[in-house]
């Protein structure tokens, strides 16, 4: 049955047959008009399915991005806390290096007292010369310098004894004269021929004759001498330990420190630029009877190199367990070569210095215009 239906529509010869109903000019158009029509109105469905398709996607991609942009809630904390963290970190450094700069100002850049009066000055006299088998240098010059405005000096007093023209240390100290930390006085026409009465103790009187009234208190020593207290390594101690022990010795005019000597060879200056630091080895007890004063300035009389005159209250030795004095010789004592049996055999370790030489290190960009001032050997 189906057969026959089939062909009933579809033989040509058939009189109803569906081919030969299109095979008309009429039936023809309307036929093609139809498929065209049809044709479109599938077109337009499967391209708006395909364009549903791709902007639901592109909706996603752009979904994604704005993700990406805006950063999810995750994300967001994320870099927000890794922003906050750095932040903190840079601002932490930053803070931690001002703090560290105004520590290093507070002692090596003072302020004049606003009475005039220093608590506490120093008085040198030194003469830099090239054939000094000590090798003390300007460079050791300006080291003790620093170190002494660490523990607490205010003021310093350098008479420089030079021989020759060239060994004059007032241009090298220059940049310290213009702060107001030295005063400097040109000792040359007491230098030679050299005597402790007539070179060393003239100027140690001359200080206390024209600026006396200048401080409080003075100590009087070497380039090569450092004031120490073992139990105080903070900035200024000094000044602390004057303090303390004049009030527990109200009539106290004068303060001695006892003498421990640094013996050996020295390090290398490339990684121990600090004379202080070079040196490690000192004597296992106070070395000798070679103490230098801490006295107060008005009651002195007459200068000395050990002990002043003076003309009121006492001279006390210091307990060594509370300040010293640490003098760096070297390999003096070897004769300026290897370290001996005895020199071993007489010195102990000691890097009780260590504390002040970091601090000291760390402050030498602040305090200095160019750190190759206290590191670089030269003669002026």
């Amino acid at each position: 049955m189906m057969r026959t239906l089939v062909n009933r529509w579809f033989a040509p010869s058939s009189p109803g047959s569906l081919l030969r109903l299109i095979c008309r000019r009429k039936c023809s158009r309307s036929f093609i008009v139809f498929a065209l029509l049809m044709f479109t109105v599938f077109t337009t469905m499967h391209f708006r399915g395909n364009s549903k398709a791709v902007h639901s996607e592109y909706n996603d991609v752009k979904s994604d991005e704005h993700v990406t942009n805006e950063e999810s809630p995750s994300l967001k904390n994320f870099f927000k806390g890794n922003r906050g963290t750095t932040s903190t970190a840079y601002e932490s450094t930053k803070l931690e290096e001002s703090e560290q700069k105004a520590s290093c100002l507070s002692w090596c850049r003072r302020k004049p007292p606003s009475n005039g009066v220093y608590f506490l000055s120093a008085v040198l006299l030194v003469r830099i010369y090239s054939t000094d088998k000590a090798r003390l240098s300007t460079r050791e010059l300006v080291q003790w310098l620093y170190y002494l405005s660490y523990a607490g000096v205010e003021q310093v007093y350098v008479y420089d004894s030079y021989v020759f023209k060239n060994e004059s240390q007032k241009q090298a100290l220059d940049f310290l004269i213009k702060r107001g930390f030295v005063t400097y006085i040109d000792w040359s026409h007491k230098a030679f021929p050299y005597s402790v009465a007539g070179t060393q103790e003239s100027a140690y009187q001359h200080c206390i004759d024209n600026y006396g009234n200048k401080s409080v208190w003075q100590v009087s020593i070497d380039i090569d001498e450092y004031p120490f207290c073992p139990l105080d390594v903070k900035s200024n101690f000094m000044q602390r330990f004057i303090a303390n022990y004049a009030y527990e010795q109200p009539d106290v005019s004068q303060i001695t420190m006892q003498n421990f000597l640094f013996l050996g060879k020295p390090l290398d200056e490339a990684e121990h630029p600090l004379l202080i630091d070079r040196l490690r080895r000192r004597t296992q007890g106070v070395s000798n009877n070679l103490v230098k004063p801490i006295y107060k300035t008005k009651y002195i009389t007459t200068a000395g190199v050990h002990h002043h005159d003076f003309m009121y209250g006492h001279s006390e030795d210091a307990d060594y367990r509370r300040i010293r004095l640490n003098h760096y010789w070297g390999a003096r004592l070897q004769n300026w070569g290897e370290d001996t049996p005895e020199t071993l055999a007489k010195t102990r370790p000691d890097d009780s210095m260590q504390e002040i030489v970091d601090n000291l290190l760390k402050c030498d960009t602040a305090c200095f215009p160019s750190s190759s001032i206290i590191y670089k050997f030269r003669l002026n």
